[in-house]
C-alpha cells in the first residue's frame, strides 16, 4: 500500500509505504502526484517513509508489464522500512538519474533535511 501523507515541505511529494505496493497504488497515487508536482514545481522530489511491514512491490506494479520502471525524479529519499530497503536503495543508486538516499527511521530528521536541500522550492 502506498498513500500520500502531508508534505514534509512545500513541493516535496510525501508518501507512506507498507505491505505490498501494487499497480493500482502506482497509477492512482504516484503517477498523478509526479505529474502534478512536475507541472506545479518544475521538479519531482520524493520522500517515502516505510514501516517494517513493507514487503516490496508486485512485479507488475510499476510498469504494468512485469518489469520495474521507476518514474523520472530529481531526488528521492527513503526512510525506514525493513533491513533490506537500505541495501536496495544503495544498489539502485547507480541506475537512476536523480539523487537517491536511504536513512533509518531514527534519522528521519536527517532525511527531511537531505531532501529539502535538493528541492529548489524549500
Amino acid at each position: 500500500m502506498l498513500c500520500q501523507i502531508p508534505d514534509i515541505s512545500k513541493g516535496i511529494i510525501s508518501l507512506f509505504a507498507s505491505g505490498r505496493i501494487s499497480a493500482l497504488d502506482y497509477r492512482t497515487k504516484l503517477q498523478p502526484a509526479i505529474k502534478s508536482y512536475r507541472q506545479d514545481w518544475g521538479q519531482v522530489c520524493l520522500y517515502i517513509e516505510a514501516d517494517v511491514l513493507l514487503e516490496g512491490w508486485d512485479m507488475q506494479s510499476l510498469s504494468g508489464v512485469g518489469e520495474v520502471q521507476l518514474p523520472a525524479f530529481d531526488a528521492l529519499v527513503f526512510v525506514g522500512g525493513p533491513d533490506w530497503v537500505g541495501n536496495a536503495v544503495r544498489l539502485l543508486g547507480p541506475f537512476v538519474s536523480g539523487e537517491i538516499a536511504w536513512f533509518p527511521l531514527e534519522h528521519k530528521q536527517d532525511a527531511v533535511s537531505w531532501i529539502c536541500k535538493r528541492s529548489h522550492t524549500a
